[in-house]
């Protein structure tokens, strides 16, 4: 782990970043304080992102926020960085795991009002194609 200094600590459990434990423990004197214990996954967390600098780093943090459904201008103003990069960025999230489509949250509220709950872009397709055959078989235009 790092080293952080006792100050910094104060200022992210002041600011609600992290959130220590009060737990006694048995000093070496034998008597018992009360500590302050700190999650070890929060504070990587915390450190992670406070160096950005760090090979791939700054991608990996894109690519968290995109999970998260952020939007590219959200992430240039959150990592300040050019939006240029953050949209190469996010193409190449969206195509590295093969699904190469990004449905916003509006429009996958539409699309469900429209063909009903579904998980994936196959799913849709299926959907419209029977709405079209529906439509050619009533004799109206899809």
């Amino acid at each position: 782990m790092a080293a952080v200094a006792y100050n910094t600590l104060r200022k992210w459990v002041k600011a609600g970043r992290l959130h220590p434990q009060k737990e006694m423990r048995l000093l070496g004197n034998g008597q018992r304080r009360e500590i302050l214990v700190f999650d070890s996954a929060e504070l990587r967390k915390i450190l992670r992102r406070r160096n950005l600098n760090a090979p791939g780093e700054l991608a990996a943090r894109a690519f968290e926020m995109f999970e998260e459904g952020r939007q590219i201008n959200e992430v240039v103003i959150a990592l300040r960085q050019l939006p240029e990069y953050v949209e190469a960025l996010h193409d190449h999230w969206a195509w590295s795991d093969g699904r190469g489509l990004v449905i916003t949250s509006v429009a996958r509220r539409e699309l469900e009002r429209i063909l009903g709950p579904f998980v994936s872009v196959t799913e849709i397709v299926e959907r419209a194609a029977e709405l079209a055959r529906k439509a050619a078989s009533q004799g109206e235009r899809p």
